[in-house]
């Protein structure tokens, strides 16, 4: 592909129109075209600036092939955010299932419970490993990769939308049939030995195995939807850099609805720490005074207290329920306290079907009238009154170049 062809399928690619182009180079719209054509082609300085624009080395622009070369960039980074998103699966499921086969072996008795005990250590020490390896690759990569864009097509984000529901509902749904399971199979009178083996705890290991599924269900959902926005923000936000006109789709976020939600995700890490602090304090002060103060502690004894829910661990874990309820509840105030004045403008629009109606003519839209417009029973603007008799009138002006030598609304995305 030569010079005039890359830049053709740049510009298409990112909805830029020459005039758009011009303006961010300097230069006028015929420049801009002639560079299409192939007549003329641009001084070094511009060239440097169209490869910053578009992400792009010189070699490519000029003689390379740029649609090839966005194609490679969406295929590595889907690789690699499948690779990445596989192992946090892995790692969460890890921990997971070592609860169950520490609950398992305990059960069977047969090995101890230090051999049991060290199992589950092993899967945890498994699951970090994994978490850990993980994130380092993906820290590698981005760093690595700094300017890569990928750009899925309108199909594949399509398909995935509606697959995304239905992986949500369907890992929930795996987590409440684990729930069902364990409290079906649970046996009525207290504990029951089947072959020396204690049921409701052997139980526990096809228990975890099914919230195992289904946490890894959703995180793979909640991955997988995180990948593709990354994709469209990285559009979009290249497309806002160039000036161009964003899509009626893009769910932009201004700074106030980023500050406001970092906010609350802050508040809400705080309460569950909290929530831990009063998990373990009142689990354990309890349990110090039935074992006589800390002359009395024992390690094994600790442990079986703590197994047979004794001390303040038979009710303390509500601090956990607490803590996500007041999630709930500060997600809730937060959605309305940090919402603007367009935010609530925009809501009114879209749920309301006349609002919908309305917005397409100004006349009829009373979001749009300011108070000086409104008059009793007649909506609409107020039209404009021709001069007085014997006033000067206005002079012709020519159409008005403002809007095309404004300077584009460039942003950085964090």
């Amino acid at each position: 592909m030569t010079f005039a062809d890359n830049l053709v399928y740049l510009r298409q690619h990112y909805g830029i129109t020459q005039e758009g182009l011009a303006e961010q180079l300097g230069v006028s719209r015929q420049t801009v075209s002639k560079w299409e054509a192939g007549t003329n082609y641009p001084e070094m300085d511009k060239l440097l600036v169209l490869c910053d624009l578009f992400h792009t080395n010189l070699d490519d622009l000029m003689r390379g092939s740029v649609e090839v070369t966005n194609d490679n960039d969406t295929e590595r980074y889907d690789r690699h955010m499948n690779r990445f998103d596989l192992s946090m699966i892995a790692g969460v499921a890890s921990i997971l299932l070592g609860v169950g086969v520490q609950g398992a072996l305990d059960a069977v008795g047969v090995f101890g419970e230090n051999f049991a005990t060290a199992m589950f250590l092993a899967f945890v020490v498994v699951g970090v490993m994994i978490l850990i390896m993980g994130s380092l690759s993906h820290s590698e990569f981005k760093r690595r990769n700094p300017a890569i864009e990928p750009r899925y097509r309108a199909d594949v984000l399509d398909r995935f939308s509606r697959r995304f529901p239905i992986m949500i509902a369907g890992g929930v749904g795996l987590i409440l049939l684990a729930v069902i399971f364990m409290v079906g199979m649970s046996p009525d009178d207290g504990e029951v030995m089947v072959g020396g083996v204690l049921v409701e705890d052997f139980l526990l290991l096809p228990f975890m195995l099914f919230i195992a599924l289904g946490v890894g269900t959703i995180m793979w959902a909640c991955l997988q939807k995180s990948k593709y926005d990354l994709s469209e923000l990285t559009y979009i936000a290249h497309r806002r850099d160039l000036g161009a006109d964003l899509p009626p789709t893009a769910n932009v976020k201004s700074p106030e609805q980023v500050r406001a939600e970092s906010i609350m995700g802050v508040t809400c890490g705080i309460i569950m720490l909290l929530a831990l602090i009063v998990f373990l304090v009142w689990g354990f002060v309890p349990l110090f005074d039935q074992m006589g103060g800390l002359g009395g502690m024992d390690k094994f004894a600790i442990k079986e207290a703590i197994r047979a829910g004794q001390g303040g661990f038979a009710v303390s874990w509500i601090a956990f329920v607490v803590g996500g309820i007041l999630c709930g509840i500060v997600y809730l105030a937060g959605s309305v306290l940090f919402k603007s004045q367009d935010d609530w403008i925009a809501e009114a629009r879209q749920e309301d079907a006349w609002m919908k109606y309305a917005q397409s003519d100004d006349r009829e839209d009373p979001w749009a009238r300011g108070p000086e417009q409104q008059t009793d029973g007649q909506p609409g603007p107020v039209p404009p009154q021709p001069p007085a008799a014997g006033a000067p009138q206005p002079p012709a002006s020519a159409p008005s170049n403002v809007a095309r030598n404004a300077p584009a609304n460039r942003s950085t995305w964090k």
